[in-house]
């Protein structure tokens, strides 16, 4: 299987929110986000990395369930640090949080956020969502 990771152009971001939407995932990217994708003959994953108050924000990381545990998230995950300018903080679900610490987020404590992104945990918190505030602050280009 041959599986082609890029950052998506802007125009394309449609593709996306179809994928999204085809699998009912919560989130729709917009054309100031950062899109990543990883494209089988299809795209079988994607993210996105928002601008949150001039914070780069991770989030809406799905794999298609057809694809998952072969490492796909791992290698989307890796492109996005790679790639990175700047800190990236990231909401991770308690049940994924380890495969964001293997690739060198750690945990920090939701009052160490951005005021924004404090917001937006604060938010999804009281929806109900099992999830952990993380930072990615390892090599920047």
């Amino acid at each position: 299987m041959t599986l082609c990771c890029y950052c998506l152009p802007a125009i394309q971001t449609p593709l996306v929110n179809k994928f999204f939407q085809a699998h009912r995932v919560r989130g729709r990217a917009t054309k100031q986000d950062q899109v990543w994708v990883i494209k089988q003959s299809v795209l079988i994953a994607a993210c996105r990395v928002q601008s949150v108050d001039n914070h780069a924000f991770l989030s809406t990381v799905f794999v298609d369930s057809a694809f998952r545990g072969q490492g796909i998230a791992k290698m989307l995950l890796q492109q996005v640090v790679e790639h990175a300018e700047q800190k990236i903080y990231t909401f991770a679900y308690h049940d994924v949080a380890q495969l964001y610490v293997k690739l060198n987020f750690e945990y920090i404590d939701s009052q160490l956020l951005p005021n924004a992104l404090l917001k937006k945990f604060e938010i999804y918190t009281k929806q109900g969502r099992n999830i952990t505030p993380m930072c990615y602050s390892g090599k920047m280009h």
